[in-house]
């Protein structure tokens, strides 16, 4: 009888098996895979590229020239001079105060509050499906719509909200009329419109989190306080950090309100960022100097964003 050897048996350990007809068909359904997604992911990167970061550099360039939109011949390079201007234009740090100021008292309020209504909305009970559509409907509406609306909510005197309060005997505000008033209608006015999007937000967060977690910590006897505290806050810690962040960006772009309802008044106390490079830009004629102002807008956003989620992160 002939003689077998060990390795007629056990393959040896450097030589690999060829894939066969079952890890070919893996492998060339992984290539279809990543050839569809490519082919669907292309086309929106172009865009993204083409309008977002080609616009932004573009932008920035901009900023570097004083040239005017009625006169496309002239063109002069000014190096960091729309800069420098910005740091002696009154105007302009105004409205870098307002935008900052409308954003942390967006942001404040929005957060808890959209926290608090996902909370009392995620019970299972009969119709929390249609408050939760109530609440989120002003977020699909339009906002120059919204705008228009609320404007007629604070009119002096044939308003809702100054007929309400004269129904109450309470005394009639000036709402949009006066600079101490207006700038808090228009954050409560963002307010009614965007909580809908945190409350959202919140909502998934509370849904991902598994109930064993609250049955367990019950179970030991800890009371609805503790377990919010405890277990829910810090597994919405993610979702928490996306709803601050988000909504500090869109505070900070905001330029309806101050456009449709104010117009950067009165006395300049919604004068928004958004709505002084507006005037800038198309009512003074001054595009060179608005890209510079677009540019600080950018930065401010990407700084505090930054700091937020340092911030937020460091909690966990």
């Amino acid at each position: 009888m002939a003689e077998v050897s060990s390795a007629d048996i056990v393959p040896s350990a450097g030589r690999r098996k060829p894939p066969g007809r079952l890890g070919g068909l893996l492998n060339s359904r992984r290539r279809d895979t990543t050839v569809t997604a490519a082919a669907c992911l292309v086309p929106f990167l172009v865009l993204l590229a083409i309008f977002q970061y080609f616009a932004i550099g573009l932008m920035i360039r901009n900023s570097l020239y004083s040239y005017s939109l009625l006169n496309t011949n002239f063109s002069k390079f000014v190096g960091f001079g729309n800069y420098t201007e910005i740091l002696h234009d009154h105007l302009a740090l105004q409205s870098i105060g307002v935008t900052l100021l409308f954003a942390a008292g967006v942001v404040i309020t929005q957060v808890p509050l959209g926290l608090g209504l996902a909370l009392l909305l995620n019970m299972r009970r009969r119709g929390a499906p249609l408050l939760r559509s109530i609440v989120f409907v002003p977020v699909v509406t339009s906002v120059v719509v919204v705008t228009t609306m609320w404007t007629f909510i604070y009119a002096p005197s044939s308003g809702l909200a100054n007929s309400t309060l004269h129904a109450v005997h309470l005394p009639e505000l000036k709402f949009l009329t006066t600079p101490h008033q207006a700038l808090p209608a228009l954050v409560v006015m963002t307010l009614w419109e965007e909580v809908g999007f945190s409350m959202m937000l919140f909502l998934a967060g509370l849904q991902s989190i598994p109930t064993e977690f609250e049955e367990a910590a019950a179970v030991d006897g800890a009371g609805s306080w503790s377990r919010f505290w405890k277990i829910i806050l810090p597994l919405l810690n993610r979702t928490t950090v996306l709803v601050v962040v988000v909504s500090t960006i869109f505070a900070l772009q905001a330029f309806a309100q101050s456009y449709i309802m104010t117009q950067g008044g009165p006395d300049g106390s919604t004068n928004f960022m958004v709505y002084n490079i507006y005037t800038d830009a198309f009512n003074l004629g001054n595009p060179g100097y608005a890209s510079a102002l677009s540019v600080v807008l950018l930065i401010i956003i990407i700084i505090v964003s930054a700091v937020q989620m340092r911030a937020l992160r460091g909690r966990r």
